[in-house]
């Protein structure tokens, strides 16, 4: 095994560890709500504790359980429907992050609970700040292992699974959110609406920290240069699958006088991952740059004409 892959599985080990410690020390001790496959094991597991009676122990194990049973039946759909190579992907967290769950919950890690006394004598447990550590430690767990070039097997899996089988005429990152806002709003029947609202606030942060991970601070926006001879597949890639523009532009090697095709898109973080992650199936040799750009204005952005900075 080479050092590069060493590096990956590392980053893979480190990524899985931030994530179940977020949600064995943070998540579960506050009574808190998420998105993706933690949050459907959430939500099944406070359903099955208001609809049955458990024992001590089930209880204590209940959402690991959960959260297996519904990762290998992600991995089965994900081999189903999306194929081996992205089954592949996800194969070993499927099988090995749950463990962490157990280890974790066998244990009992010191809880990250906070509880406060107002001036008025009253006592209530403090949710902003594990909300802000939950978000925060989630999302870099979750940048790594994307930077590792795995894939979490959570919603991406199942949003990528319902955007290539049902909804391909919307972006991936329209599908991934809608089914994350689907897990986070069903949870009103089980969680108070403070949750529901912590919950939301959890999957920003959670998002942004993801983005840091993978691109740095401060950018919302990415431009990418593309230097490969597969620009025809490359391109259909990015307007019908990630739907986002591209330009295309005829650039030339300065050393090698060679006539060459230079693809130019504006898209998010996430998105510029996964046109990566499609070029490097199909080019290993191709040039890929990748810019923050702190503002864009223009269609499918901001409107030049409404957006007035003074």
């Amino acid at each position: 095994m080479t050092n590069k892959s060493h590096n990956k599985y590392i980053l893979l080990l480190i990524g899985n560890t931030l994530n179940a410690y977020a949600v064995i020390s943070i998540l579960k001790p506050n009574g808190m709500m998420t998105g993706g496959v933690t949050g459907l094991s959430r939500l099944f597991e406070r359903i099955i504790k208001i609809g049955f009676e458990t024992n001590m122990v089930l209880e204590q194990y209940l959402f690991s359980i959960i959260y297996y049973i519904l990762a290998i039946l992600v991995l089965v759909f994900a081999y189903i429907l999306l194929g081996k190579e992205d089954a592949l992907k996800i194969i070993f967290l499927s099988l090995t992050y749950p463990l962490l769950l157990f280890l974790f919950t066998f244990l009992e890690l010191p809880a990250m609970v906070l509880n406060v006394t107002s001036n008025t004598g009253d006592k209530y447990t403090d949710l902003l700040i594990p909300t802000l550590a939950y978000g925060i430690i989630s999302g870099f767990g979750t940048g790594l292992i994307l930077r590792s070039g795995f894939t979490s097997g959570g919603s991406d899996t199942i949003a990528k699974i319902i955007y290539r089988k049902l909804l391909p005429f919307i972006s991936f990152g329209q599908v991934l959110l809608l089914v994350d806002g689907i897990i986070i709003f069903s949870a009103i029947f089980v969680f108070d609406f403070r949750i529901i609202a912590y919950a939301v606030i959890t999957k920003y942060v959670n998002m942004r920290a993801v983005d840091i991970i993978i691109l740095g601070i401060g950018s919302k926006r990415v431009k990418m240069e593309i230097i490969s001879v597969k620009y025809k597949e490359i391109i259909p890639f990015i307007q019908n699958s990630i739907h986002r523009g591209v330009t295309l532009v005829d650039s030339e090697g300065a050393f090698s006088k060679v006539k060459i095709k230079q693809i130019i898109t504006i898209c998010s973080p996430r998105e510029s991952l996964h046109i990566k992650n499609f070029i490097a199936k199909i080019d290993e040799n191709a040039f890929v740059y990748v810019m923050p750009s702190s503002t864009v204005w223009g269609k499918g952005f901001k409107n030049i004409a409404h957006d007035e900075l003074s």
